[in-house]
C-alpha cells in the first residue's frame, strides 16, 4: 500500500509486486492508477557504500491523466515523491545528507487516445463522484435510523 500526500489530498493505492529477489522487487501499478507500469526498487554495493535505485517505466493509465502529465502536474510530484522517498530511505539508516540523482528518458512522446476507455477505471474521477454523493449517503441514513 502507498499513501501519499498531494497537494491538499491524501491518496492511498494498492500495488502489486510481480518480481522480488535478495536485491531487487518489481511492483505493478493497479487498474485505475494514474500511471501503468512497473517500479523497480534494488540496491547494490558499489565503491564501500550501499546504492539503492528506483528504476520507474510507467506512462500514464488514460488520456485524462496524459494531459495531467503534459500541463507537467504529474512529473514534478512523481519525481518528488521518489526523492522523498530516497531520502527518507536514507536518513532511516543515518544517512542524512543523500545524494540523489535522476536521469529521465521518454520512451514514447505520444498520447495513447485508443486507452479513452481506460477512464472507466480512473480512480480520481471515482473518487470525486464518491465525494460528492456524501450529502446523499448522509441523508439516506437519517430515513434508516432509529429513534429510542
Amino acid at each position: 500500500m502507498i499513501n501519499a500526500g498531494v497537494g491538499p489530498m491524501r491518496l492511498s493505492t494498492g500495488v502489486m509486486v510481480i518480481y522480488a529477489d535478495d536485491e531487487s522487487f518489481t511492483f505493478m501499478t493497479p487498474e485505475g492508477h494514474m500511471f501503468a507500469g512497473w517500479i523497480t526498487f534494488s540496491a547494490m554495493h558499489q565503491d564501500g557504500a550501499t546504492e539503492v535505485e528506483i528504476r520507474v517505466l510507467i506512462r500514464a493509465n488514460d488520456p485524462i491523466f496524459e494531459m495531467g502529465f503534459r500541463l507537467g502536474f504529474a512529473h514534478k510530484a512523481e519525481d518528488q515523491f521518489w526523492h522523498s522517498t530516497l531520502k527518507n530511505l536514507a536518513a532511516a539508516y543515518g544517512v542524512h545528507h543523500a545524494l540523489v540523482s535522476q536521469q529521465v528518458i521518454c520512451v514514447d512522446p505520444r498520447v495513447q487516445w485508443s486507452k479513452i476507455g481506460n477512464i472507466r477505471y480512473n480512480a480520481a474521477i471515482h473518487t470525486v463522484l464518491y465525494q460528492m454523493a456524501a450529502p446523499f449517503r448522509w441523508l439516506a441514513g437519517l430515513g434508516k435510523r432509529k429513534t429510542v
